[in-house]
């Protein structure tokens, strides 16, 4: 695709200005439109996806509990000299081995927290800092300073349609 250099808008009057801004507001309401209308169609197919679906991902948990019940059951035949997986022609059965850190009965996590701390264990416990500027927001500027930040004032333009005062597109 060829690039394209946009010309940009130039508005010399106040008269200029309140045409571009009903011109804004009036592609601010065509756009509104649009993305609703995009969102209804969005809304139709996920209703659409879900009718057509429901009952196949209802029949693939069924035919997957019945395989796995098969597959419990015989596990010691089909599974015989410690192979951890068996090929169907369609597909591969098996089972995976697989280690987790749980917590023991009777413990809870903030005793586990406690432990860990107790014993100076701190490589295992998540911790994620970041900078709190709304903290900060009451701050002198000296003090943003002595750690290495300051204020900074921006002036940016907006913009805002009236859509009461507007007549529909």
């Amino acid at each position: 695709m060829a690039r394209r250099k946009p010309s940009p808008h130039i508005v010399k009057s106040r008269e200029a200005a309140e045409g571009t801004m009903a011109e804004l507001a009036a592609i601010s309401r065509k756009l509104t439109v649009l993305t609703a209308e995009m969102n209804e169609e969005i809304a139709a197919a996920k209703a659409r996806y879900d009718k057509a679906s429901l009952p196949l991902i209802a029949r693939r948990e069924e035919l997957e509990g019945g395989l796995a019940a098969f597959a419990i059951l015989n596990r010691e035949e089909l599974f015989a000299d410690g192979r951890k997986s068996l090929d169907l022609g369609f597909g591969v059965i098996g089972f995976r081995l697989s280690t987790s850190i749980v917590q023991k009965s009777g413990i809870t996590s903030e005793m586990t927290l406690e432990k860990l701390r107790q014993f100076k264990m701190l490589e295992g416990i998540r911790t994620k800092e970041s900078v709190n500027k709304d903290a900060m927001a009451d701050w002198t500027d000296e003090r943003l300073a002595t750690v290495g930040l300051c204020r900074r004032k921006t002036d940016s333009f907006f913009w805002e349609a009236k859509e009461e005062d507007l007549p529909s597109a």
